[in-house]
């Protein structure tokens, strides 16, 4: 506005000047004309200031669209021919008649990323073992994830976890989960399809790059298997409106029952039902809970008759982030209790249970301390339990990489063999490139 408001001082002192009006004017000449002069001048100005101002306007309204079209030559020379045509045939398909859906879909595909998101994440272990009949020392490369993700169309999205792992001296590639989401559903419903972690409670869920700790709990490897529970399946999940007006979800899956330590195993030709509700509070500013619950049913594999296995649990989580020092101080405590009734081919059922409770200090912005104690039975063994205790320290280098260093002691009493006791101490390094979804809170 200086600019303006400079020319018009200007054109004033001109203007002034050449009609001859000055600070001294002749006595002849009465107030009340020489202020009605002054006005007419003043409005007169005006009307020239906005003129120049609406075709300055104009001229810069041009310009623009000119270096638009400039932009737009530029970027259509630039693409290659392949891109080009790719182009062309999409922009085409969308212009074929639809109505409802199908156009939306269209368009959809029309401006979708021709590649999805894709990252690669490893995991490489120095183990020593010691103990239990076993002593062992030795690097290995435990996994290579690979994920891929991206929308399919206005509905929703695909993720795809691959992991790549060495057994009996040969790498195998297998499906650690593969699903689509669907998450337009009406009154707050989501769902999805495919292969996924079954949703009985939290350490289940979570990928080995997300654990932390080295290794799953005592509980999910004695009764889900070192790899945890993950099926082929459906489910459903609802955020149910409450009066408390909380975070408060509950999810509902069918699932092949193939898990061999608690379910059917290979041979399973039945199905597993598991359903989870899990609430969040706000405990105040700096510090909140989530409380879960989970059930999960299904046939298993100890004999004829169909026996079934029932099992239930409870989580919970603590967390604690101060505001003024959320990046260097933090508190997560993690809680889980299982317990199961796993039916024999004699009709009577083995009544076990399993839990873990774990604290994680951060005390500066890349290190964290952690412990966790273990106890765990066996799903058709309750004569049987393992006592463990694990501490370790995380640094974490950057957003993609940590090192974290563990040691873990166990105490087992077991049926057939006594009393034996291992210490096993791990060296962990973690490394991810390309981009992945953010952990569950």
């Amino acid at each position: 506005m200086r600019k303006w408001e400079t020319i018009y001082l200007f054109l004033n002192i001109i203007f002034f000047a050449g009609t001859g009006i000055s600070l001294a004017q002749p006595a002849s000449q009465s107030p009340a004309n020489d202020f009605q002069q002054l006005q007419k001048q003043i409005q007169s100005m005006q009307q020239l200031m906005e003129e120049m101002k609406a075709s300055h306007a104009a001229e810069m309204e041009t310009m623009q669209k000119k270096i638009e079209a400039l932009k737009k030559n530029q970027t259509s020379q630039a693409l290659q021919p392949s891109q080009a045509e790719k182009i062309a045939a999409l922009i085409k398909t969308t212009e074929q008649p639809a109505a409802g859906a199908e156009q939306n879909a269209g368009l959809g595909r029309a401006i979708q990323s021709f590649n999805p998101d894709i990252s690669a994440i490893g995991d490489v272990l120095f183990h020593s073992q010691h103990g239990d009949q076993k002593n062992t020392d030795r690097f290995e490369f435990r996994e290579l994830e690979l994920a891929l993700s991206s929308p399919v169309d206005a509905y929703g999205r695909a993720d795809f976890f691959l992991g790549i792992e060495q057994e009996d001296g040969e790498w195998h590639t297998n499906l650690e989960e593969g699903y689509f989401t669907l998450n337009t559903l009406p009154h707050d419903l989501q769902a999805r399809f495919g292969k996924f972690y079954s949703v009985f409670g939290k350490a289940n869920t979570m990928h080995t790059h997300a654990m932390p700790w080295v290794d799953k709990p005592n509980m999910i490897q004695n009764f889900f298997g070192e790899e945890g529970m993950s099926e082929i399946g459906a489910e459903v999940s609802w955020l149910i409106p409450n009066p408390w007006d909380h975070y408060m979800e509950l999810t509902f899956e069918v699932q092949n029952n193939g898990n061999p330590e608690s379910f059917g195993g290979e041979e399973g030709d039945n199905l597993m039902y598991v359903s989870h509700l899990k609430n969040f509070f706000d405990l105040n500013r700096v510090s909140t809970l989530e409380l879960g619950g989970s059930v999960a049913t299904g046939t298993n594999d100890n004999g004829g008759g169909n026996p079934r296995t029932c099992l239930e649990g409870l989580d919970l989580t603590y967390k604690w982030r101060p505001v003024e020092e959320g990046l260097y101080k933090s508190l997560t405590w993690m809680n889980e209790i299982l317990f199961s009734q796993n039916e024999q081919d004699t009709g009577h059922y083995t009544d076990s249970m399993g839990f873990y409770t774990s604290p994680e200090y951060q005390f500066s912005r890349r290190w964290s301390v952690f412990g966790r104690y273990d106890y765990s039975e066996f799903p058709d063994d309750n004569d049987s339990q393992e006592n463990a205790y694990t501490a370790g320290l995380t640094f974490r280098q950057s957003e993609y990489a940590y090192w974290r260093f563990s040691g873990k002691h166990t105490e087992g009493d077991y049926a057939e063999t006594g009393d034996v006791s291992r210490d096993e101490f791990w060296v962990q390094f973690n490394f991810g490139i390309g981009p992945h979804r953010a952990h569950k809170y």
